[in-house]
């Protein structure tokens, strides 16, 4: 079972994957970063979890692409490379 910390673990791997790829923002979806560590479709309360981990770590720059309520979910455009808190 993912918790908060699995989800944060892996958006930073994928910001890191991104990073070396010389990308300069990349496109997050919760629905897909939730399914790239569970069984999908599971729990909600996870998919809320998935959702909350991807707000905290937005920075000034960053664009909330899709909103809550949207059918596909959340998806956060993140500028690369993620500067410290």
């Amino acid at each position: 079972m993912a918790s908060s910390d699995h989800y944060s673990q892996e958006l930073n791997a994928q910001f890191g994957r991104a990073v070396s790829r010389g990308m300069k923002h990349i496109l997050i979806n919760a629905r897909e970063l939730h399914s790239s560590l569970d069984d999908f479709p599971g729990s909600n309360d996870r998919l809320v979890s998935c959702r909350l981990v991807m707000r905290n770590e937005m920075k000034a720059g960053d664009v909330l692409v899709v909103e809550e309520d949207h059918l596909v979910g959340v998806t956060v455009r993140y500028l690369l490379p993620r500067a410290a808190h």
